[in-house]
């Protein structure tokens, strides 16, 4: 009797074990799925788009956005707000799309983050080199190089520091931007491709 008490025993806790390991650690599955939330790609981050509305951008961050360059300026059409999207810190770039002669609303054209939560779809995030981002996207159309910085009013010289590489998808509207700062991915942003 007492031998089969203990192989009852015995049986009951590997199944217990068992099932533990067929479960999936909570923490792992939210963390997993909080993750994926800040994955970075040519449409944007996350549920955050590019061509989204000023409306749709503060109705998801529930935040509202204030324009100073736009005021500021006549004429101007583009401005920069910084904003918190889930928990990382983002730079939004609007610009201004009109409507008809009367009317205009502003288009979110752009979404750059230095968080190392950030990531694309294959991994590359925060620190990776310039060998990882070529050859993750060999099947892309790049630009990359230098970026160049004023030294005065009339002259650009390369930068011995920063380096963008452009990313762009098949349509030319949109790019994957990586910005380096000594040869080690800086920032990440998702755009609308401007024309020349």
């Amino acid at each position: 009797m007492r031998s089969l008490f203990i192989i009852s025993f015995l049986g009951f806790a590997l199944f217990s074990c068992n099932q533990k390991k067929q479960q999936p650690d909570s923490k792992q599955a939210d963390k997993k799925n909080e993750n994926t939330g800040y994955t970075i790609s040519k449409d944007g981050i996350g549920e955050l788009k590019i061509g989204m509305t000023q409306a749709e951008v503060e109705k998801l961050l529930s935040q509202s956005f204030n324009f100073n360059a736009i005021k500021d300026a006549p004429g101007y059409w583009q401005d920069t707000v910084k904003a918190k999207y889930k928990e990382i810190e983002v730079s939004l770039y609007f610009e201004r799309q009109y409507i008809d002669d009367d009317s205009s609303m502003m288009q979110l054209a752009g979404v750059e983050t230095n968080s190392p939560l950030c990531k694309t779809a294959s991994g590359i995030g925060i620190g990776d080199e310039k060998s990882t981002i070529i050859s993750a996207y060999d099947d892309n159309p790049v630009d990359m190089g230098p970026v160049f910085e004023p030294v005065n009013d009339t002259t650009w010289l390369p930068s011995k520091t920063k380096y963008n590489i452009n990313v762009k998808d098949d349509k030319y509207d949109k790019e994957l931007i990586f910005h380096l700062f000594n040869k080690k991915v800086a920032s990440l942003e998702a755009a609308i491709i401007m024309g020349d």
